[in-house]
């Protein structure tokens, strides 16, 4: 029996890198393997290593050298992004090539919704959503070369080659029994915030799993169980703490929502404990248009415990279209939740959503104008995303059925690029996608010159850092403009232009994959998912 397992956990990127990183320095720890590491460590003396392209900024073969020197056991790779899956497939081949007895695990978002492809892609197990308790026994079973059958929640290929794919296991009940993550194991000056300094850094903490709502584009919702879980106060203070310690000048909460109607109380009360304990820390959370509009008390509370910078999920400017993607808000509610925010010094990032199926040139116009409108009630930054059907969702499905899809390489699902034929054409989709980003900042400078606008002090700190970050990058967004705006929509009209999909049985596999129950108790809720029209 071995004492011991080496387990690799590597966070693999995009072709084109993160667009946070390339705008604002943004690059936060890899929380989801730090975790896993973590859960690893509590079955025994184990040798785990991280290895985050982004952060080492390694190419595809750095990481495939770096993997096996360390002479793995395990190697797992997170797909949270779906355009990391050919990335990420390429490494999973090296590392078997170089090293063929070692176990390659996927898992994450996407790999959780194409587990089929991914284990034609070199990989030997899939993880099936959570991967915590199944990271702890796959451990186990490996290092006794046991049966994988035994462990609930996975897919993968059996000795002669069949793909088996166990029963699925329930839901965490209590995220407080997780293991605490592995925040040693990464070097804390790579992840940086370089737009509000050079010194700044940033960790990632997870006090709540899930979302509650079911809006249609989202893989959030059926990631994980179309449920919503918490961790108590207690657990939240105890990593809070850790993280202080260790020396990070910024928090990222990545909760999809950081307050939701069922935990209001409880978020008043850890401001409360974050500010008596002096645990009070820069910090930045995503929020809900709804919440945040008819909460005003508990945005004052957490910006007085240090919330800096809230990402407000907006998705369109006409009411009719927020209807049709079930966000359960309306524009009125965006304005006045901007309005908060930014009363109470807390720089805002919108996201909102282009190309929709029902939308129209019309509809795409009126969400850019909205946009500016925001901007003039106080939003600082946008984030214009392009409509895009990921593996897991409705929309992914109803587009595979329809056929609307123009491709399936993964590479171009990042937001950024349109993959699906609507009633719009996908390169006017593509152009109002730079316009709207570009046009809102050139307004907002261009404003800022004629209108001085009430800013509280703490906020025009951060914004005072940010235009010295962005004048530094002038030369880097002329460049967007000039030859990634052109190069993308040459790209774009060349897939539309071949407009290969793979045969009816890959179809009906993806179909069937996205449809999957993850979770044993969460049939009823998936099939209700899918029912939303």
């Amino acid at each position: 029996m071995k004492q011991y397992m080496k387990v690799v956990f590597i966070r693999p990127s995009n072709p084109t890198g993160s667009g946070y990183l390339r705008s604002f320095g943004f690059l936060p720890v890899p929380l989801g393997l730090l975790q896993l590491a973590g859960d690893v460590r509590a079955t025994g003396n184990h040798e785990i290593k991280i290895i985050d392209m982004e952060a080492d900024q390694m190419s595809i073969q750095d990481v495939i050298n770096d993997t096996v020197r360390f002479n793995p056991d395990i190697v797992g790779l997170t797909l949270h992004a779906t355009a990391a899956h050919n990335v990420s497939a390429s490494i999973a081949k090296g590392v078997k090539e170089m090293k063929p007895d070692v176990i390659t695990l996927a898992g994450g978002h996407h790999a959780t919704f194409v587990p089929e492809e991914m284990l034609r892609s070199n990989f030997d197990v899939v993880v099936m959503g959570e991967g915590d308790e199944i990271m702890m026994e796959l451990v186990n079973v490996l290092e006794n070369n046991d049966d994988l059958g035994k462990v609930k929640g996975i897919v993968y290929r059996d000795k002669e080659g069949n793909i088996k794919r166990t029963p699925p296991r329930p839901l965490i009940k209590s995220l407080d029994k997780l293991p605490m993550p592995a925040f040693d194991l990464v070097d804390r000056e790579k992840y940086t915030f370089d737009v509000f300094g050079r010194n700044e850094t940033v960790a990632c903490m997870e006090t709540s799993r899930g979302c509650p709502y079911a809006c249609e584009f989202c893989s959030v919702t059926p990631t994980w169980g179309n449920s919503w879980r918490n961790k108590s106060n207690e657990r939240i203070l105890k990593e809070l703490s850790e993280i202080k310690r260790l020396g990070y000048s910024w928090v990222f909460f990545t909760d999809d929502i950081f307050v939701v109607q069922p935990n209001i109380k409880d978020r008043m009360k850890l401001f409360d404990q974050m500010m008596e304990m002096g645990l009070s820390t820069n910090f930045i959370a995503q929020m809900r248009v709804d919440i945040t509009a008819k909460n005003p008390e508990v945005i004052k509370k957490a910006s007085d415990a240090g919330l800096r910078i809230a990402f407000l999920g907006v998705e369109s400017g006409d009411d009719e279209t927020l209807k049709k993607l079930h966000k359960g808000t309306v524009t009125s509610l965006a304005e006045k939740a901007v309005k908060v925010l930014h009363e109470n010094g807390v720089v805002v990032l919108i996201g909102l959503i282009l190309g929709a199926p029902y939308d129209t040139f019309k509809k795409m116009m009126k969400t850019i104008r909205f946009a500016y409108r925001l901007s003039d009630l106080g939003a600082d930054s946008v984030q214009f995303s392009i409509y895009t059907p990921l593996p897991g969702t409705r929309v992914f499905v109803k587009a595979l059925k329809e056929k609307r899809l123009f491709t399936l390489n993964w590479d171009y699902y990042d937001i950024l690029l349109p993959v699906m034929k609507t009633k719009s054409n996908p390169l006017l989709v593509q152009f109002l996608q730079y316009y709207g980003n570009y046009t809102f900042y050139v307004r907002k400078w261009i404003r800022s010159k004629f209108v001085r606008d009430k800013v509280p002090e703490r906020k025009m700190e951060l914004l005072r850092r940010a235009e010295k970050y962005f004048a530094g990058k002038l030369g880097h967004y002329m460049k967007e403009i000039v030859v990634s705006l052109p190069v993308g929509l040459i790209k774009t009209a060349r897939l539309m232009r071949q407009e290969s999909l793979p045969p009816d049985e890959k179809l009906q596999e993806l179909i069937a994959s996205s449809k999957v129950i993850v979770y044993s108790e969460t049939e009823d809720k998936r099939n209700k998912y899918f029912s939303i029209d």
